[in-house]
């Protein structure tokens, strides 16, 4: 009876080592798991953040679509124009809609008569006021233009405020866009960087820069670096004319 009592205390104790090392075989599997799981979630992390966003090849280092184009885009390329015209604007704010209707004839004279370069900020700051993120898909839309040919971005540029959509809606759909870029005379190519949204997180950078810098409101317009007087298209004009001079 004692023999039987032992031998069932001695299987007892092997099946409670069995157990304890099945445990500590899964718990340290577990642990390994989480540890790389972690490692895995870090070099993840850590690479997207040392990625750089895919910027479009027609802005300047300074994250604007220069026009004319010829007038050095970069530093360095050539000389660069005496004056400058910067404006900042959203293709989605109502009030750019009213400055382009008002200013865009002034401006464009400016530029063709060779006494500015304008500096174009295509910037994302109303996503709020549409449901997809119509801002940021715009700008995107409209650097996807440019960078096929600023001359139909100026045309792609204008057709996008006569079609800006209400604020608090879900804004033009990416056919819609794709079709307004292929009016304006863009390739049929378009619709694959305009879809895929291959600059979007370009213009989230490229705003939260510009934010940083100070720019507050669109559309914000600058002279060499200093805010001008927009009261009136000739107005504009004749800041320039001062300017030159």
């Amino acid at each position: 009876m004692s023999r039987d009592r032992t031998t069932r205390r001695t299987l007892d104790f092997a099946a409670h080592d069995r157990r304890r090392t099945i445990l500590v075989r899964v718990a340290a599997t577990a642990v390994l798991v989480v540890f790389a799981i972690v490692i895995g979630v870090l070099i993840l992390t850590h690479t997207d953040a040392d990625t750089p966003a895919a910027a479009p090849a027609a802005v300047t280092e300074s994250g604007a679509l220069r026009l004319p184009a010829d007038t050095a885009p970069t530093v360095g390329v050539r000389e660069q124009p005496r004056h400058v015209l910067t404006i900042y604007e959203d293709f989605q704010c109502p009030i750019c809609k009213k400055f382009e209707s008002t200013f865009g004839g002034a401006i464009d004279a400016l530029r063709n008569a060779g006494t500015v370069a304008v500096d174009y900020h295509p910037i994302a700051i109303l996503d709020r006021s549409s449901s997809t993120h119509y801002s940021t898909r715009a700008a995107n839309a409209s650097l996807c233009v440019a960078d096929e040919s600023t001359a139909t971005w100026q045309k792609f540029h204008t057709a996008l405020f006569e079609h800006q959509p209400p604020e608090g809606g879900a804004g033009l759909n990416d056919r819609t866009l794709i079709d307004i870029a292929r009016g304006a005379g863009a390739s049929e190519a378009i619709g694959d960087c305009i879809t895929a949204g291959t600059f979007s997180d370009w213009i989230t950078a490229s705003t939260n820069d510009v934010l940083a810098g100070g720019v507050s409101a669109t559309p914000t317009v600058e002279l060499d670096g200093h805010p001008i007087d927009l009261t009136t298209p000739d107005a504009l004009t004749a800041a320039v004319a001062a300017a030159v001079k």
